[in-house]
């Protein structure tokens, strides 16, 4: 690339940046207002949303670029923000412009099939529409794009990397040997901030992700009623919250007001002695599509289905203990569910569909994934042994050119026949 294209791309990117600052900025005075229906927490979330990112764009001195897992725990304990740039990724489809960072990627000679959440946030990292950085961090744990897609973007922005190397096997030996990494990382953030580690304001930070994660266990449990009214597609878009604001008050307001609305939903309810739905129960594994499909409607709105719970939303780690941080830290990342061998995967899925009385399971598989695309049939299997079909759904969560949606509802369609019939003759054998 020429200095003049270099040049170039600077100044569409400034320009970017600054607009997109601007929109984040003035956007929660234009969100609608709340309606019956509508969770005031989910007005809630749209509104830190849109604060947050305007934090970021306003603040590219304390920006750490991050793929997912990263522990947003430190790097809140530093007065530094975490950015991810898969979270980035699904905001951008969110708004529509997924096409502009997948166009540039392309251009830039990033395979086809790699995952496009990776592929778009590379794509407008090239752009240079992303909050730019003072270091990037990244995990080895899920999958090996996450780690490569940050890698690129150090000839991007001139920043090195800190790899996070998670091991496979949760013991005393794996959890110390990521901890002094995690240690390693805080001493990289103060070189290149300028900052120390402030430890009250660290202790602080784990007790509020102590805090917020009760919350969402409160949360998870109320939705085991069939009076719970939360939407699994709405569900499905708590990335945010539960891993980039980990550690935030945002965090923890979000979580608290969105349990205590929906218990007290709930609880109304049943007082009154209401009616409960009659919904066939689902499972959603992996995530969906952020930008705009006619898919929400289809399943929760046109049939007579219920996302009950989404694998995305399971709190599989256990407390932290702000007097042993990086070692709790070290802990909740090995422990990932997806971390490590499939049947931790399998326990997790099946314990699921126990406690939410579920009769199918849908799993939405991200292009590209092979992380969970290869999973699938092996699930699938098992599954079947227990007598609970599975849908797979091959989709984009970012590409929309990339997903056909007539395609896909026909074959919702077809699978909630089945599941139909299936409690038809349960039914029927009961009555026999």
């Amino acid at each position: 690339m020429s200095r003049f294209d270099t040049l170039k791309k600077d100044a569409e990117g400034w320009i970017a940046r600054f607009l997109v600052k601007q929109v984040c900025y003035f956007g929660p005075f234009f969100l609608p207002k709340k309606s019956d229906a509508d969770l005031e927490a989910m007005l809630y979330l749209k509104k830190i949303s849109h604060d947050y990112y305007y934090q970021l764009y306003k603040n590219e001195n304390r920006v750490v670029w991050t793929s997912l897992f990263v522990p947003s725990e430190i790097i809140f304990g530093m007065g530094l923000l975490p950015f991810s740039l898969e979270i980035g990724a699904a905001l951008f489809a969110c708004g529509g412009f997924s096409q502009k960072g997948l166009m540039e990627a392309d251009s830039r000679g990033i395979p086809l099939d790699v995952c496009s959440f990776h592929k778009s946030a590379l794509g407008f990292a090239y752009k240079r529409y992303h909050p730019r950085p003072i270091i990037h961090a990244a995990t080895t744990s899920l999958c090996d794009s996450n780690l490569k897609m940050i890698k690129l973007c150090e000839p991007i922005t001139g920043k090195k990397t800190v790899v996070l190397d998670v091991p496979y096997e949760l013991n005393g030996d794996s959890v110390r040997y990521l901890a002094s990494q995690l240690e390693n990382l805080v001493k990289r953030l103060e070189e290149v901030s300028g900052r120390k580690m402030d430890q009250d304001r660290f202790r602080e930070t784990i007790e509020t992700a102590n805090n917020t994660r009760r919350r969402m266990l409160e949360l998870n449990d109320t939705r085991v009623s069939p009076f719970s009214n939360l939407p699994g597609m709405k569900a499905l878009g708590f990335m945010l919250p539960s891993y980039m604001l980990s550690g935030s008050k945002m965090a923890e307001t979000f979580y608290t007001m969105l349990s205590q609305e929906l218990e007290k939903t709930v609880r109304e309810k049943e007082l009154a002695g209401a009616e409960p739905e009659k919904k066939i129960r689902l499972l959603w594994l992996e995530l969906k599509p952020y930008f705009k499909s006619d898919m929400r409607k289809n399943i929760e709105e046109r049939s007579d289905a219920k996302i009950v719970f989404e694998e995305a939303n399971y709190v599989y780690w256990d407390e932290l203990d702000p007097k042993r941080p990086y070692e709790s830290l070290a802990r909740k990342l090995i422990s990932n569910h997806n971390n490590g061998p499939l049947e931790r995967r399998l326990r997790v899925i099946k314990k699921l569909i126990k406690k939410y009385d579920v009769e199918g399971v849908v799993v939405f598989s991200q292009w590209g994934c092979r992380r969970n695309n290869a999973a699938v049939p092996i699930i699938k299997k098992e599954l079947a042994r227990q007598g609970i079909p599975l849908l797979n759904i091959d989709g984009d969560c970012v590409d929309n050119h990339n997903v056909m949606a007539g395609q896909i509802s026909t074959r919702f369609e077809g699978f909630m026949e089945m599941l139909r019939a299936g409690r038809h003759e349960q039914k029927e054998a009961l009555k026999a």
